[in-house]
C-alpha cells in the first residue's frame, strides 16, 4: 500500500508511542528508589563471582541480568554479601520473597555529629609510664575513619617520626580531581577513598548534577572529617597560634597510628548543607574491612527513628555488625539531641558509643553587668578591657526584618539577641556593621552541629556566644534594670584560658541521653570524652592557622578510636567488647573522679544516661584487672532476640561462626538482660529479677575480688557469689546479680552501680533500674 496519508498517520502514530514509552520509562525511573539487598554471609573469596550472583539476583525481578547491571549502584562483597540498587517499590517487594534474601532496606540519609585533653585524660607524652607511651603512640595500628574527607596537605599530618606503611596495608591513595595523593597522602595518610553513588540516587542527581554540588574526590571542604582524624591520630604540631591565644603542643591520642579515609559525607556546594547515604557508608565499611584496617571511627548517625544497630533494617546497624564480627572496634558518636532523654543514637551493643563531656580547660571571656555578675561567654575578644557600655537585648526581635528595625538604636551599645538559626549569625553581623554596635551577644540554642564562630573573627564587630541559661540570667538582669528606671550596663574582660578546678567537669547539654529508646534494656551511651571546644586540624577556608575549635559527640568518638587504638597496641587479643569492657568499668565517675561531673541542662548530677560507665580514663583501661567479654554465642542470642526466623539469623552469621548445620536460636531465646555486657539497665522490675553475667581475669593471676555494691533507689541487691576467687585454673566466673524491688508504686529510672575490688582494681558496671 502506497497512501501517502496512511505512511503519515502511521508515522505519526509511531511517534506517539515512541515518546508514550520514554514518558513511562522516566516515569517509572522517577518512581524508583535506592534499596538494599543484604544477603548475609559471602559464600566465599571469588569476588567478581559474588558481583555476578548479584546481577543475577536483580535480573530476576528487573527483567533481565543487563538491565540489572544497569540499576546496580554497589555490589558488597568483602566483609558480606549484598548490593545497592535502584527498584521501584514493588521491585523490592519482589526481591524480598526470594530465597537467601534476609533483609531489603531502603537508603537512609544520616548526618555528621561534630590540645589540653589528652592531658586531661593523662595521656601526657612527658609520663613514661602511661598508656600512650608504653605502646609507642600507636604505631602500627590504622584507623578508618568515616566521615567527610580529608585535607591531608597540613602541618597536623606530617609523617616525621613514621616508618613504612605496615605491609598488611590493602588499601589506596589515588589522585583525583583536586585532590593530590602526593600532597594529601603520605606514611600517615595512607588511604583515602570516596563514596557517593548512593547520595546520587537518592537525590536523582546525574554526574553532571552531581559535580556541580560535590567536590567528587576524597577532599575534605567542610572540615568535619579532617577535624576528626586529627583528633583521633594527628601528628605533634607546636607553639600553636590560634587567633592570637597560644594554644601550646597539639597532637591527637594516637600520634603515630596510621589513618585510612572513606568520604561518605558531602557539603552541598550551594546550600551548605552536608549529606551522606547509607548505602555508601556501608560501601565504605565494606571497603575499610578488606583493606585491614584496625578500628572504625565514625562521627555520623541517623536523624530519625532509632533502628536497633543489628536490625537488618539499619544500614549503619549492619556495618557495625560486620565490622565487629571481623574483630574491628566501630566507635560512633551518640548524637547532638541532648539534654532530652531517649535521644541516644548509635545504640547497637556491640558499638563503643561516645557521649560528649568537658575537658579542664576552657577559653572564655567575661561579661561583667553592671550589677557584678560575671557571665563567661564563648569566643575569642582580641580587644582591650572596656568600660561599662549601655546593654540593649533585643528580645523581640526574632526574624531578620525585625533586625533591620531597631539598627538605629544599637550605637554605643552592646547588643543581645536571642538565635534561632546559627546560620543567620553572619547576615545579623553584616546587618549591625557601620551602625556603631560595640558588641553583639547571641544566645544559642544546644549545638545541633560543630559550628566555629571563630571564623567569623573578620568581621569588625566583637561577637560571642552564650547558652539560654546564661542569656537568660542577662535578660533578668536588663528587664529588672528597665523596672527600676535604671540604665543597664555590661562591660567585655580580656579573653583567657582557664584549666584545671577552675572548670566544672560536665556532660555537654547537646549530647543525647539515654535510655535507649529501641531497646532500653541495653544502656547507651557507653562512655563520654571530651567534646567540647576541642582544638584539632582544619582545612584552609576554616579555623586559624591549620587549627580550628570544633564540639559535638563528633569529637567525642575519635578521642575514644585514639585511645582504643592504644588499647589495641597493649592488648592486640582482646575482643572488641573487651576493649569496651575496660573503657566502661574503669571510666571516671561519681565514685571515681575527684570531683563531682555534672550534667549541662539538667541541673543535676551525671548518670549513666547522660555519660554510661562514666569519662574516659584511658591509663586505667589499659590495666581493667577484669573484663566483661563477650563471644558468638553472646552475638548470636542478642540478634535472635530481635525476632527473625532462624534460618535468616543462620545465614547472616554463618560466615562468622561455626553455625551452618546447626540451630541458630533456641526454642526459649535468652533475655536481653543476660548479654554479658559492662553495664546492667532493667526498664520494668515488677517485684525482683535476676540477671547473669560471666567475668574474666586479665589482671594478677592469683587475685580475690569482694563486691561493692550501690543499689538503685527503692531496690535491694544480692549478688551469688559475693567474692571472686582466681588463679590459674579460675580464669572465668559467672555470677548472678538479683534486684528486688522495695517500692510499690512504678517510678522513673534510678540508678546505681556493681563494682568488684581487690585492692588496687575497681572494676564498676552502672545500673539503671525503672519500677
Amino acid at each position: 500500500m502506497n497512501n501517502p496519508t496512511f505512511s503519515y498517520v502511521l508515522l505519526l502514530f509511531l511517534l506517539i508511542f515512541t515518546c508514550l514509552c520514554e514518558i513511562i520509562a522516566k516515569a517509572e525511573e522517577a518512581d524508583t528508589k535506592l534499596y538494599i539487598i543484604y544477603l548475609g554471609h559471602k559464600p566465599h573469596d571469588d569476588h567478581e563471582l559474588i558481583t555476578d550472583s548479584h546481577h543475577d539476583i536483580l535480573g530476576q525481578v528487573i527483567g533481565s541480568k543487563e538491565e540489572g547491571k544497569k540499576n546496580m549502584v554497589y555490589s558488597y562483597r568483602h566483609g558480606f554479601s549484598g548490593f545497592a540498587a535502584k527498584l521501584t517499590d514493588s521491585q523490592a517487594k519482589q526481591i524480598r520473597e526470594l530465597p537467601g534474601v534476609i533483609g531489603v532496606i531502603q537508603n537512609q540519609i544520616y548526618k555528621t555529629h561534630t590540645t589540653r585533653s589528652w592531658d586531661f585524660l593523662g595521656l601526657s607524652k612527658s609520663d613514661p609510664n602511661n598508656l600512650l607511651n608504653k605502646t609507642n603512640q600507636g604505631d602500627g595500628i590504622i584507623i578508618g575513619v568515616v566521615d567527610t574527607g580529608i585535607w591531608g596537605d597540613l602541618e597536623g599530618f606530617n609523617d616525621k617520626e613514621l616508618g613504612p606503611i605496615p605491609s598488611r596495608w590493602k588499601g589506596s591513595c589515588k589522585s583525583e580531581a583536586n585532590f593530590s595523593a602526593t600532597k594529601h597522602c603520605n606514611k600517615k595518610i595512607i588511604g583515602a577513598r570516596w563514596y557517593i553513588k548512593g547520595l546520587m540516587e537518592e537525590y536523582k542527581l546525574n554526574q553532571t548534577m552531581a559535580e556541580k554540588s560535590y567536590n567528587l574526590s576524597p577532599l575534605d571542604e567542610d572540615g568535619h572529617g579532617t577535624h576528626v582524624a586529627y583528633t583521633a591520630a594527628g601528628s605533634y604540631v607546636n607553639n600553636i597560634q590560634y587567633y592570637g591565644l597560644n594554644m601550646g603542643t597539639s597532637r591527637g591520642g594516637a600520634p603515630l597510628a596510621r589513618l585510612a579515609i572513606y568520604k561518605v559525607c558531602w557539603i552541598n556546594k550551594v546550600n551548605g548543607e552536608t549529606y551522606l547515604g547509607g548505602a555508601d557508608a556501608l560501601a565504605a565499611i565494606d571497603d575499610a574491612i578488606k583493606d585491614g584496617v584496625d578500628i572504625i571511627s565514625a562521627s555520623i548517625g541517623f536523624n530519625g527513628r532509632v533502628f536497633s544497630e543489628v536490625d537488618f533494617e539499619s544500614l549503619l546497624g549492619i556495618g557495625s555488625f560486620l565490622a565487629v564480627s571481623h574483630g574491628i572496634p566501630f566507635v560512633a558518636a551518640g548524637g547532638n539531641t541532648g539534654p532530652e532523654p531517649n535521644t541516644i543514637g548509635n545504640v547497637s551493643p556491640w558499638i563503643i558509643t561516645v557521649a560528649a563531656s568537658n575537658e579542664d580547660r576552657d577559653i572564655v571571656t567575661p561579661l561583667t553587668l553592671g550589677n557584678n555578675n560575671t557571665i563567661l561567654a564563648q569566643e575569642i575578644f582580641q580587644g582591650k578591657n572596656q568600660a561599662f557600655a549601655p546593654l540593649l537585648v533585643a528580645r523581640d526581635v526574632t526574624n531578620k526584618e525585625e533586625l533591620k528595625s531597631i539598627v538605629k538604636e544599637v550605637k554605643g551599645k552592646i547588643v543581645m539577641i536571642f538565635l534561632e538559626d546559627k546560620k543567620d549569625v553572619l547576615f545579623y553581623l553584616t546587618t549591625l556593621n557601620n551602625t556603631g554596635v560595640l558588641a553583639l551577644i547571641c544566645v544559642t540554642p544546644p549545638l545541633e552541629q560543630n559550628t566555629d564562630f571563630n571564623q567569623l573573627i573578620g568581621v569588625p564587630i566583637p561577637f560571642f556566644t552564650v547558652d539560654v541559661e546564661q542569656g537568660t540570667q542577662i535578660l533578668d538582669y536588663f528587664q529588672q534594670c528597665k523596672s527600676n528606671n535604671q540604665d543597664p550596663m555590661i562591660k567585655l574582660g580580656q579573653t583567657r584560658v582557664v584549666e584545671g578546678n577552675e572548670v566544672f567537669q560536665e556532660v555537654a547539654k547537646f549530647s543525647s541521653r539515654g535510655p535507649n529508646s529501641f531497646a532500653p534494656d541495653i544502656l547507651k551511651p557507653d562512655v563520654a570524652a571530651p567534646g567540647v571546644g576541642i582544638l584539632a586540624a582544619a582545612p584552609p577556608n576554616k579555623g586559624n592557622n591549620g587549627f580550628q575549635l570544633m564540639s559535638g559527640t563528633s569529637m567525642a568518638a575519635p578521642h575514644v578510636s585514639g585511645i582504643v587504638a592504644l588499647l589495641k597496641v597493649a592488648h592486640p587479643d582482646w575482643s572488641p567488647a573487651a576493649i569496651k569492657s575496660a573503657l566502661v568499668t574503669t571510666a571516671w565517675n561519681e565514685d571515681t573522679y575527684t570531683s563531682e561531673i555534672y550534667s549541662e541542662g539538667t541541673n543535676n548530677l551525671a548518670n549513666p544516661f547522660d555519660f554510661g560507665g562514666g569519662i574516659s580514663n584511658p591509663n586505667g583501661a589499659m590495666d581493667p584487672g577484669l573484663i566483661y567479654d563477650m563471644d558468638k554465642n553472646d552475638y548470636l542470642n542478642y540478634v535472635c532476640t530481635l525476632g527473625y526466623k532462624n534460618d535468616m539469623v543462620q545465614n547472616a552469621t554463618s560466615y562468622f561462626f561455626d553455625t551452618k548445620n546447626s540451630t541458630i536460636c533456641p526454642n526459649e531465646v535468652p533475655s536481653r538482660l543476660d548479654l554479658n555486657l559492662p553495664s546492667i539497665s532493667i526498664p520494668n522490675l515488677k517485684n525482683s529479677i535476676i540477671v547473669r553475667r560471666t567475668i574474666t581475669n586479665v589482671g594478677d593471676v592469683n587475685s580475690i575480688y569482694k563486691l561493692v555494691v550501690k543499689p538503685p533507689k527503692n531496690t535491694a541487691i544480692k549478688v551469688n557469689p559475693n567474692v571472686l576467687k582466681f588463679n590459674s585454673n579460675t580464669k572465668k566466673i559467672s555470677f548472678e546479680v538479683e534486684i528486688i524491688s522495695t517500692y510499690q508504686r512504678k517510678s522513673n529510672f534510678n540508678f546505681g552501680s556493681l563494682a568488684w575490688s581487690d585492692g588496687k582494681h575497681f572494676v564498676r558496671i552502672p545500673i539503671a533500674m525503672r519500677k
